[in-house]
C-alpha cells in the first residue's frame, strides 16, 4: 500500500510539472511540499546601462515603478564612457541645431544644481582665429545664443588671453559661455546608485539575448549572465531599449531597424591641463574644435565618422593627425604636451549625415510596428540625459498609471554636500588632503566613508585612490574587474597608466570579489593589452622609454612575459 501511495503522489507531481513548468520541488516533494519559483517580473525592463538607461531607471523608480536594468558589459562603457565629458552650454548647436541648443541650455543649469558635487563649473570660450575661422560665423553664433537661451557674453581678444594665456595670440573674436566638465562615469554610477537604493534591480554583464513575444506583445526578455554562464527569463509590462548606437543591433532580433546611425568620434588625451576653461573653435561644428579640461588632463576632440558597427572603436592615424593639426591652431603649448592615449566612441544619431545630423533625441513606440510594450530611445547628449529620461518616464507613466511627476530635476544625486563637510574631513586627516579633495570631486559626501582612524591605504598614487574607495566600487557599484575599478575610481588613469597599481587592485578584487581567481591572470593581461594598444597611435621618441619600462615591469612579474608578448603582437 505504501508503494502505491508514493507512486500516485509522484504521478500527481509529474502532472503538475507538465502544467506548471515554473514550479520546482524540495527534497521532501513526495510529501507534497511544493516551492514556487516563478520568473522575476517587473513593471519596466531597461536594456542598456549607459547614462540614458541609468537616468530612466532613476526616473521610473522615483515614480513608483519596479525597474530592472540589464547591461551586457559594464556600465557606461559605450558612448557614455567614451565621451569628452562636456557639460554643454548649447553653444555648439545654436546656428545649425537650435532644438539641441535649447535642450542643452536648460539641462546645463539643472545638472549644475542636482549634480553640483561632480560638476566642475569651468566656463567655456568660443574663439575665432585670424586666417583659420570664417568671419561671418561669430555674428550668427551670438544671435543664435540669444534666440536659444544659451548664456553668452562677448570678450575682447585681450580678455580671452587673460583668462587663458596658453591660447595662441592671433585671436580675432571671443565669447564666454557656461560650459563645464562633468564626469560621465560618476554621473552614471550615482544615477544607478540612487535607483538601487530606491529598490531597482541593476545588473552589469547581463546580456539580453532574446525578446519574449506573445500575441504581438513583448512580455519580457531572456538574459544571459556572463559570469555565471546562466540564461534566465524576466517578464515586464514595458521594455525600453536604451542601448544607444547598439539599438538597431538589438532590434535585429525582431527583424526591425530604426536607422539609428553609429557615429564614431575620436579624442586625444593630453597629460596636463593646458586650459582652465573649455575651449571651442568659433566656427561651424568640425573636427578638433574643442578641448575639455578633465581632472589633470586635456581632452581634444572630436571627429565624426558614420560607421556600420558601433564597436568600431579604433581611430585611424589620419583622424589623430587631423586632431593634432587642429590642436596647433588653438595652442602651441598643447602641441608640446605629452599625449597619454587616444580613444573613441560611437554616438547614437537618429539620422545619418555626421555633422549635419541633429543631436536631439527621439522616443519610438514600436506598437505601430507590431510589437506592443516595446520602446526605443535614441539620439541625445550626455548633457540632456535627464531630460531624455523624464520624457521616456512620461510615456511609461501614462501607460502603466504611474505618477506623472518626474522628481529628477529637483532631487540631488547621492553625495550632495555642504563644503563645510569637506573642510572638516581635511582638518581631521591633513596628511590626506589631496586624496580627500579628489575623492570629493568624484563622490561628494560619499567620500567620507573612504577614510578612518585606523588605516588609509593609498592604492593608486597618481589619482590618490584609497583601498576603501575600491571596496566601495566592488561592494556598492558592482565592480568585477580592474577596468571596472578604473571607471569607478580613476585608479590606473594617471600619468603612470597603472604601472604601479594594477597588481594591487587585482589583489583587492581577489580578496573581495567572488570567483575572481578564475579570471585573475586574464583580467591583468586584458587590462595591459588595452592600455598598451591605446599608446601605439600616438607614441613618439619621448614616450618610447616610458612605454618600454611599463612593459618590462609586467613582463618580469607573475611570469607574464610570454602572454604579454602575444598581446603586443595583437
Amino acid at each position: 500500500m505504501q508503494f502505491f501511495s508514493s507512486f500516485f503522489k509522484a504521478l500527481k507531481l509529474l502532472n503538475i510539472c507538465i502544467l506548471f513548468p515554473h514550479l520546482y520541488f524540495s527534497r521532501d516533494s513526495f510529501n507534497c511540499c511544493i516551492v514556487f519559483k516563478l520568473p522575476p517580473r517587473y513593471d519596466v525592463i531597461i536594456v542598456g546601462g549607459g547614462i540614458v538607461g541609468a537616468g530612466i531607471a532613476r526616473d521610473l523608480q522615483y515614480r513608483g515603478a519596479q525597474v530592472a536594468l540589464f547591461e551586457k558589459n559594464d556600465f557606461a562603457t559605450g558612448a557614455t564612457g567614451r565621451s569628452h565629458a562636456l557639460l554643454h552650454s548649447g553653444g555648439r548647436y545654436v546656428v545649425k541645431d537650435p532644438e539641441s541648443a535649447r535642450e542643452c541650455a536648460v539641462e546645463n543649469k539643472v545638472l549644475k544644481r542636482i549634480a553640483k558635487h561632480i560638476v566642475e563649473d569651468t566656463g567655456g570660450l568660443f574663439v575665432a582665429f585670424d586666417g583659420y575661422d570664417p568671419e561671418d560665423y561669430p555674428k550668427k553664433f551670438y544671435r543664435g545664443c540669444k534666440d536659444t537661451g544659451v548664456v553668452c557674453r562677448e570678450l575682447t581678444p585681450r580678455e580671452a588671453l587673460e583668462l587663458e594665456p596658453n591660447l595662441n595670440h592671433n585671436i580675432r573674436e571671443a565669447y564666454w559661455v557656461n560650459d563645464g566638465h562633468i564626469d560621465p562615469f560618476r554621473l552614471t554610477y550615482l544615477n544607478l546608485l540612487d535607483a538601487m537604493e530606491a529598490g531597482a534591480t541593476i545588473e552589469n554583464y547581463h546580456e539580453v539575448t532574446e525578446f519574449l513575444v506573445e500575441n504581438n506583445e513583448v512580455i519580457g526578455v531572456k538574459v544571459f549572465d556572463k559570469f555565471k554562464g546562466e540564461t534566465f527569463e524576466v517578464y515586464g509590462d514595458a521594455t525600453i531599449i536604451a542601448s544607444g548606437a547598439w539599438g538597431d543591433k538589438l532590434l535585429s532580433k525582431l527583424n526591425l531597424s530604426l536607422g539609428i546611425t553609429p557615429n564614431r568620434g575620436a579624442i586625444i588625451v593630453y597629460g596636463r591641463r593646458v586650459f582652465n576653461a573649455v575651449i571651442n573653435r568659433l566656427r561651424p561644428p568640425s573636427d578638433g574644435d574643442i578641448v575639455v579640461p578633465s581632472f589633470g588632463t586635456s581632452l581634444l576632440g572630436t571627429t565624426s565618422i558614420d560607421v556600420k558597427n558601433p564597436e568600431d572603436y579604433e581611430p585611424s592615424r589620419e583622424e589623430i593627425k587631423k586632431l593634432e593639426a587642429e590642436g596647433k591652431v588653438l595652442s602651441k603649448v598643447l602641441f608640446k604636451t605629452r599625449i597619454f592615449k587616444v580613444f573613441s566612441g560611437s554616438r547614437p544619431l537618429i539620422s545619418s549625415g555626421g555633422r549635419e545630423a541633429t543631436r536631439t533625441f527621439k522616443i519610438f513606440d514600436l506598437g505601430d510596428r507590431g510589437f506592443e510594450n516595446l520602446y526605443v530611445i535614441g539620439g541625445g547628449k550626455l548633457t540632456t540625459y535627464r531630460l531624455m529620461a523624464e520624457k521616456m518616464g512620461n510615456v511609461i507613466a501614462e501607460k502603466l498609471g504611474l505618477s506623472k511627476e518626474s522628481k529628477t530635476s529637483k532631487n540631488p544625486l547621492p553625495g550632495y554636500y555642504d563644503p563645510i563637510e569637506l573642510e572638516r574631513l581635511e582638518k581631521k586627516y591633513p596628511e590626506l588632503k589631496l586624496s580627500i579633495r579628489r575623492s570629493y570631486s568624484k563622490w561628494g559626501n560619499i567620500a567620507k566613508n573612504f577614510y578612518s582612524e585606523k588605516r588609509n591605504d593609498i592604492v593608486c598614487l597618481c589619482e590618490q585612490v584609497t583601498a576603501k574607495e575600491i571596496l566601495f566600487a566592488i561592494e556598492k557599484l558592482k565592480a568585477k574587474t580592474i577596468p571596472d575599478v578604473m571607471r569607478r575610481t580613476r585608479a590606473t588613469m594617471g600619468p603612470c597608466q597603472g604601472q604601479n597599481c594594477i597588481l594591487r587592485i587585482a589583489s583587492i578584487l581577489l580578496e573581495n570579489q567572488q570567483d575572481y581567481e578564475k579570471i585573475l591572470t586574464e583580467d591583468i593581461i586584458r587590462t595591459l593589452r588595452t592600455k598598451w594598444k591605446r599608446y601605439l597611435p600616438v607614441i613618439n621618441n619621448n614616450q618610447q622609454t616610458q612605454f618600454e619600462l611599463h612593459k618590462a615591469v609586467y613582463r618580469l612579474t607573475l611570469n607574464l612575459d610570454k602572454i604579454a608578448r602575444k598581446g603586443d603582437q595583437k
